[in-house]
């Protein structure tokens, strides 16, 4: 398992930290906007409510163990990838999302900047995580670990994805709803 305190990883290089989490109730999830909640509607084009889930900046989802999993997207290995925020906010050595001055917190439960769908993921307990990938890649995709979306799946039926572009095609991170996924073919991996 790499360091996921200082090395932000794809998914399947963390699958026992990511393992870890299945079956704990998640007790918040939180954007941290690159803009401030009341202008993300403006900078990205896109309605109030969907300022959760189509901002720019990662995500973190706080589970009731007290494990914190921080989220985003590297266009270099054109991948999401996950860390361990809850390290890093118990220790100096890097930058705690919840601690940089220059990101906007966006919490799942906001009436106005979050759809009423992220209120139900909060409070119920992840049962699965898989990974998408495309199902067909150009060379240099291939070459790279290309993990475009992270799956959570919870127990009262619900899933969302952890997105590197799967809404637009862009190398944009988003958190999204099933139904937000632009079609293409997607191969599902379990985490192992």
């Amino acid at each position: 398992m790499k360091d996921l305190l200082n090395n932000p990883a794809p998914p399947s290089t963390s699958s026992d930290f990511l393992n870890a989490l299945i079956g704990v109730r998640i007790i918040d999830l939180v954007r941290y906007s690159w803009w401030p909640a009341g202008t993300v509607a403006a900078e990205c084009g896109i309605g109030d409510a969907q300022a959760f889930g189509l901002t720019a900046g990662p995500l973190s989802i706080v589970f009731e163990n007290g494990q914190i999993l921080g989220l985003a997207s590297d266009p270099t290995i054109n991948s999401v990838v996950i860390w361990d925020e809850s390290a890093r906010r118990s220790t100096l050595s890097s930058i705690a999302l919840n601690q940089d001055d220059e990101l906007f917190p966006i919490f799942a439960q906001n009436e106005v900047y979050a759809t009423p769908f992220w209120k139900q993921v909060v409070g119920n307990t992840l049962t699965q995580l898989t990974i998408l990938k495309r199902k067909t890649m150009s060379a240099k995709e291939g070459e790279l670990p290309s993990e475009l979306g992270l799956r959570f799946r919870m127990q009262n039926g619900l899933s969302f994805v952890a997105s590197h572009g799967l809404h637009n095609g862009s190398d944009d991170f988003s958190v999204l709803e099933e139904s937000q996924l632009a079609p293409m073919e997607l191969v599902e991996l379990m985490m192992s």
